[in-house]
């Protein structure tokens, strides 16, 4: 193991340095330590462990780092310290030792290949360092397990319950048997966690490529009914009489599918693959990036189908009519129970609603120039998002043992989203996202060549101009005020 990869870290330089001037043992833990064992890059979070109170150290070490601390959590004793390295935030995190030890402190964790210490000064010395590993945490992590100190270490943090399937994705272990039958005894109690918490833990594992299966383990060991109460009868909503399909497989799929295009966006669309990686990269708000949300919308893009469906006697299809619209209230008020901020409801209730439009475009034939800018105009940089969206929910319900197959041969119907999807994505890049030249006519020249006097009648013809400048039939001045004094406005006043 290449220790001399810690001692390079100038945070846990500055760390070494301020704790022998205090002559007091300090131990790195958790998380740095496991990612270190497994040859991973160190993160951005720090966990540090010491006898006695850590306010002390923490101020010392946010003076000389230039960072800030707060006391995060009175009843262990833990500061945060959080600073800005190459403009990203790094959080040090430095707790009071629990039990009289750091054995009782490391037995009192959540999982084992996380009850890992390393004594500060023996990294800095030139022998291999000694690991503190009361629970075999290296052995399971060895052997790729996942394995909780005790059930009473979940039930007194239930929002561990959540946390065992993010470490088990990210990290590619598997939970043991024991920790499932604990989580399936006591999924209950993450009601108990604080909202922020559990939404926080939540959009960090879909933020990750392997959210689909995360989704899958929640639903096997009753997690995710208990998060979302919503999806309660989902398993038993038939989607069409003679099928077996239903609408929990379908939301999973559709997950599985978005991530699977997020990961081809360079064989799907190639020439702006960069623009889109960064699209979907970009953070919404604090720990939400927007990646993460457009796994939640494709989960939740047909939540009003169970208020919605119908089957008329001689139709062997079932119809969900308004599902879209009833899909928006329902994911606003779910979006305001996570407490998202209001742009993410925004933009989750909005890929809800017009979740269908793209495919109505397809089957509407050739796209015109205007049906392509009202796209954008309506939705703005989430058309992006949506495009993605349609062609996952277009995949329809497939066989387990083959998802991918729709994407790598697809039949016509899915053939024709696809070259849709591709056509709104060039037009978005090449032409809508262009600045555009200035307008033809303003404000001030309709209301002068049609007599008029201010008012919202003004912005709905200029409006109607933009729409004829985008689709080509209005290129000039001249046409633009000829295409102006056509328009019949007493339609416009009904």
């Amino acid at each position: 193991m290449q220790f001399q990869l810690l001692k390079k870290s100038k945070i846990l330089q500055a760390i070494h340095r301020l704790a022998m001037e205090q002559r007091g043992e300090i131990y790195l833990v958790g998380g740095a330590v496991r990612d270190f064992l497994l040859e991973r890059s160190l993160g951005k979070d720090f966990d540090f462990v010491l006898p006695g109170n850590a306010a002390d150290l923490s101020k010392e070490f946010s003076q000389e780092m230039g960072g800030k601390a707060f006391l995060l959590d009175d009843v262990f004793g833990t500061w945060r310290v959080v600073i800005r390295q190459k403009g990203e935030k790094t959080a040090v995190d430095f707790c009071s030792m629990q039990g009289g030890d750091i054995f009782a402190d490391l037995r009192q964790r959540d999982f084992t290949v996380n009850s890992l210490a390393i004594r500060l000064p023996d990294i800095f010395r030139n022998e291999k360092p000694l690991l503190v590993d009361p629970l075999g945490g290296l052995s399971d992590l060895r052997n790729g397990i996942l394995r909780a100190n005790s059930e009473d270490s979940l039930r007194q943090d239930p929002l561990r319950l959540l946390r065992a399937f993010r470490f088990a994705s990210t990290l590619g272990m598997k939970i043991e048997e024991e920790t499932l039958g604990a989580i399936r005894r006591n999924c209950s109690l993450i009601r108990k966690s604080a909202r922020e918490r559990v939404r926080s833990e939540f959009f960090i594992s879909l933020h990750e490529n392997q959210a689909a299966r995360f989704l899958r383990d929640l639903h096997q060991t009753g997690l995710l009914p208990e998060l979302f109460p919503e999806i309660g009868g989902w398993e038993q909503l038939k989607l069409a009489p003679q099928s077996d399909s239903h609408l929990l497989e379908h939301a999973l799929q559709t997950v599985e599918a978005g991530e699977y295009l997020l990961a081809h966006l360079r064989d799907f669309y190639p020439p702006h693959v960069q623009a889109l990686e960064q699209h979907f990269d970009q953070v919404l708000e604090e720990g939400i990036s927007r990646k993460a949300l457009f796994k939640f919308a494709c989960f939740f893009h047909d939540s009003g189908k169970p208020q919605t469906r119908t089957q008329s006697p001689e139709a062997a299809v079932f119809r969900f009519l308004d599902h879209d619209q009833e899909g928006q209230g329902v994911n606003e008020r779910l979006g305001r129970r996570l407490k998202l901020s209001r742009r993410s409801v925004r933009i989750l209730s909005g890929l809800t609603r017009q979740h269908m439009r793209l495919a109505s475009l397809a089957k509407s034939g050739t796209m015109t120039s205007r049906a392509k800018y009202r796209f954008f105009r309506d939705l703005g940089k989430e058309g992006l998002d949506l495009v993605l969206l349609s062609l996952a929910n277009a995949t329809g319900n497939r066989k387990p043992s083959d998802p991918f197959e729709p994407f790598q041969n697809p039949l016509a119907d899915l053939a024709n989203i696809m070259e849709t999807g591709r056509e709104l994505l060039r037009y978005y890049y090449e032409e809508f996202s262009l600045k555009p030249p200035g307008p033809l006519l303003n404000g001030k020249d309709i209301i002068k060549a049609l007599h008029l006097t201010q008012s919202p009648l003004v912005g709905r013809l200029l409006g109607m101009l933009k729409e004829a400048e985008v689709s080509g039939r209005v290129r000039s001045r001249e046409e633009a005020l000829e295409f102006i004094k056509n328009i019949d406005i007493s339609k416009l006043l009904i």
